[in-house]
């Protein structure tokens, strides 16, 4: 057992990173997750943490919007900047780690809150971003 210092996946405007995160390693190098279920639990814990994060709401069929969380004013068609949301994680009885979800930030052309799209934007490339890590850290694909 050892723990992977830092390893990020990305997808779309989503970046996730995982600090010292627990991986099984062999004496070849060769890692694999802490349990054959690690990394659909890895989703869980992310998508459990979404709604924590200040979203908008997305409109529209074809034509999408993006309107304040709060106030229900569009957002800006532009991100002011990128923020980094850090949460402990702790997967049974190992050491805990750290995760952090980094997405741009919208300001709202009426109240001037700072928020992510919609909670619908992180929801939708968590897992692809999650595929990501699974790479960066040299796990096997199974399948």
């Amino acid at each position: 057992m050892k723990t992977l210092p830092s390893v990020s996946g990305e997808n779309g405007p989503l970046k996730l990173t995982a600090l010292e995160m627990p991986v099984f390693v062999c004496a070849k190098d060769h890692k694999l997750p802490v349990h054959r279920d690690f990394m659909l639990w890895l989703i869980q814990q992310i998508r459990a943490r979404e709604t924590q994060i200040a979203a908008g709401k997305e409109e529209g069929m074809i034509f999408k919007k993006h309107l304040c969380g709060e106030c229900r004013k569009e957002l800006a068609s532009k991100p002011e900047r990128r923020q980094t949301f850090s949460y402990e994680l702790k997967y049974e009885d190992l050491a805990p780690f750290k995760l952090q979800i980094e997405m741009p930030l919208y300001k709202c052309t009426g109240c001037g809150k700072e928020q992510v799209r919609s909670t619908k934007d992180v929801h939708s490339h968590v897992p692809f971003a999650v595929v990501g890590i699974n790479d960066g850290a040299g796990f096997p694909h199974s399948g």
